[in-house]
């Protein structure tokens, strides 16, 4: 009578059945981190309309004298700004953190993004209020379009898989 058990030379079904099991966990993380990345439709144009309307009111408030007083007043557009994105990351069910060193980099573009337009608009000799608005509205122009971007990859991305 043969003895059955776990040599090196013959691999057991429980390490193909494990292996399997993890190939398919993995599968599994990945696919969630996609369907995470996915950004909902109405984020891109919401950030747009919501930047672009701060930043045009910011300009006229500063074109005014009344720059300190729409810090005040635009407040509440920063708060709806930040309930955007709180929906956003919870709308997919799927939260997946993400590194600080990729949240600085998201940051530190955005900023450059900002800057860049400003300048930009200040070098063509366009005044303060204008580039604030022009910059502004750039910037949530921009975030559109990373949402569709990113969206349009992450869907390549799942097609593949499928």
């Amino acid at each position: 009578m043969a003895v059955h058990g776990n040599t090196p030379t013959a691999p057991s079904h429980e390490a193909d059945a494990a292996a399997s099991a993890l190939r398919d966990a993995e599968a599994a993380r990945s696919g969630a981190r996609l369907q995470a990345a996915l950004v909902p439709a109405w984020y891109g144009p919401s950030a747009a309309v919501l930047l672009a309307a701060y930043s045009i009111g910011a300009g006229v408030a500063l074109a005014r004298g009344a720059g300190g007083v729409w810090a005040w007043v635009g407040l509440p557009a920063v708060l709806l700004g930040l309930g955007l994105a709180w929906l956003r990351k919870r709308s997919t069910g799927v939260m997946v953190a993400r590194s600080r060193a990729r949240k600085r980099a998201a940051a530190l573009s955005v900023v450059a993004v900002f800057l860049l337009a400003g300048a930009a608009c200040l070098l063509l000799g366009f005044g303060v209020p204008v580039s604030v608005a022009v910059a502004g509205t750039t910037l949530g122009l921009g975030i559109w379009a990373h949402s569709v971007q990113q969206n349009s990859e992450a869907k390549r991305k799942l097609r593949e898989r499928a």
